[in-house]
């Protein structure tokens, strides 16, 4: 079968045939064009879900589980925010986009020249929104009409946090900013003060050593916030205009923070700690998600756990939330859901926690991804490895719409209606980190220091440019990445086939090799 037979199989139409230039010519949205709805988390690693065989019970994403397609083997570009979410809208990797750090005074971010999903989907007639994080702050984008992030809900919540500072300072977390309303738990605090001591270099120290209950009620929380602005974005859209609404959750990436009930919801005593917590590698020794955990010990990574954890569950009420309003508009069946996350968090994994250090392992660079679309394919799971960046081009193409010559993944479309074996399948994920350019510029150039992970099913080999180390863990034995078998002679043709495929991945992206 090839691509326009699937096409025609798969309902979809003849638009998505076109590769297209750098912007689709113009085409009105169908009647029929499917609503497209994206819960995008921060942080969020796979193996935490209970969907993905994970320790928290997440009752309204294992919903959308068990009625789409989940991908086992989903990978971040790159495990860092703003990066990753420009991968994510435009289809490209961070080195061909350039946005390699996150986006602010060190790094320019999206203007309305950017070729994204929803730029091209606004212009076919789709009514966008976006709310909660964005984290590509260039220009306000037109396409965006009402955006809602956490600087909105700093202003709102305003009189609230201003008496928080005039309290006991071990009674709030400055996040940046925000101070933020916070009890410690009683066994956790004589750890983070011996830590803090610890940490005068940490800027951000005072994210795990005031991490604990969140004294704001449930509503008032900013990603209850941000789904009451996408709900009502929902509900209010006329039933004859199609939607793209993307729902950006800050939770569970800092602030560590959660408020009740779900803090309580765990007891850290009683957590099962990750089996590879006490395995760890000498190169991130000095990393800060290595000193978390180092400088806290085992209290530390239970306390951090269960605010995870907590958050984690916050997350799942707000996905029931929007579940709820396409039940109630009649739109569930005719929306496509994604659901998915930027990138993940070590959670303890290799006596880490957080996402900053340079590390690959599949604690931050797995992901959950989850589409669900009632009318237009049947529930299953697929090995196919997946990435952000093939979000763009499977929206595109089920839209009916066709897709830029600036993407550089394929679509996911065949696979979702589970023809996609006869197409043949990605047999990679990529993932890298870039430094960033010295100007903030979205240009990069040969010599930058520059790390690299490819990841199969079976395999996953890492090359560290500047200081030459390398790494290979065998998956299908070794899903912890316990055992480093770079050295290993036995493994040297699987590491050159691995780095060739690497090597020829950067030369079809554009990647600057000279």
């Amino acid at each position: 079968m090839d691509r326009r037979d699937f096409l025609k199989a798969a309902g979809l139409g003849a638009g998505a045939l076109a590769t297209g230039s750098l912007l689709p010519s113009p085409s009105e949205a169908s009647p029929g064009s499917p609503n497209i709805l994206i819960i995008m988390c921060d942080q969020l690693s796979a193996h935490v879900l209970s969907c993905y065989g994970g320790p928290v019970e997440t009752p309204n994403i294992d919903r959308l589980a068990r009625g789409g397609v989940v991908f086992d083997n989903a990978t971040c570009p790159t495990p860092y925010c703003s990066p990753s979410r420009a991968s994510t809208v435009t289809g490209m990797y961070p080195h061909a986009h350039g946005i390699t750090l996150n986006c602010g005074a060190r790094q320019n971010g999206l203007t309305d020249a950017d070729v994204t999903t929803e730029r091209i989907l606004h212009e076919q007639g789709y009514n966008t929104h976006q709310y909660g994080k964005w984290h590509l702050h260039g220009e306000q984008l037109y396409y965006y009409p009402d955006q809602y992030d956490l600087p909105h809900w700093t202003r709102e919540m305003r009189d609230v946090l201003s008496v928080v500072e005039t309290k006991d300072p071990d009674t709030f977390m400055r996040f940046y900013t925000i101070p933020l309303p916070v009890t410690v738990d009683h066994d956790f605090r004589p750890v983070a003060e011996e830590a803090r001591k610890k940490w005068e270099d940490v800027p951000y120290g005072d994210f795990i050593a005031n991490m604990g209950r969140l004294n704001l009620s449930p509503e008032d929380h900013f990603d209850a916030r941000f789904t009451d602005h996408a709900v009502e974005a929902i509900r209010t859209t006329p039933p004859d205009q199609p939607f793209m609404v993307t729902l950006s959750l800050i939770c569970p990436h800092d602030p560590n923070v959660a408020p009740s009930p779900y803090y309580e919801m765990f007891d850290p005593g009683k957590l099962e700690l990750p089996p590879n917590w006490q395995s760890t590698f000498e190169r991130y020794e000095k990393q800060w998600s290595r000193r978390i955990i180092a400088d806290t010990g085992e209290t530390g990574l239970r306390e951090f756990l269960r605010v995870y954890y907590a958050m984690v569950k916050l997350i799942d009420d707000q996905v029931g939330r929007m579940i709820d309003i396409l039940k109630a508009t009649g739109r569930f069946d005719d929306t496509i859901i994604v659901f998915t996350s930027d990138h993940g968090d070590m959670v303890g994994g290799h006596g880490m926690a957080w996402k900053s250090t340079d590390a690959f392992f599949d604690e931050v660079m797995r992901i959950p991804m989850i589409f669900h679309y009632p009318r237009g394919f049947s529930p299953s799971r697929s090995a196919v490895p997946a990435c952000l960046t093939n979000i763009c081009p499977t929206l595109l193409e089920m839209a009916g719409q066709p897709i830029p010559d600036q993407v550089q993944n394929v679509s996911l479309a065949p696979y979702l209606h589970g023809i996609g074996a006869t197409l043949g399948s990605p047999r990679y994920t990529y993932s890298e980190r870039v430094a960033g350019h010295p100007d903030g510029l979205r240009v990069v150039t040969a010599g930058r220091n520059a790390h690299f992970a490819i990841r199969s099913p079976e395999w996953k080999y890492i090359r560290y440019k500047r200081e030459g180390d390398q790494y290979l863990f065998h998956l299908e034995s070794d899903p912890l990445e316990t055992t480093d078998l770079f050295h290993d002679p036995a493994y040297s043709e699987v590491v050159d086939r691995l780095s060739e495929d690497m090597d020829a991945w950067l030369v079809r992206t554009g990647y600057p090799m000279a």
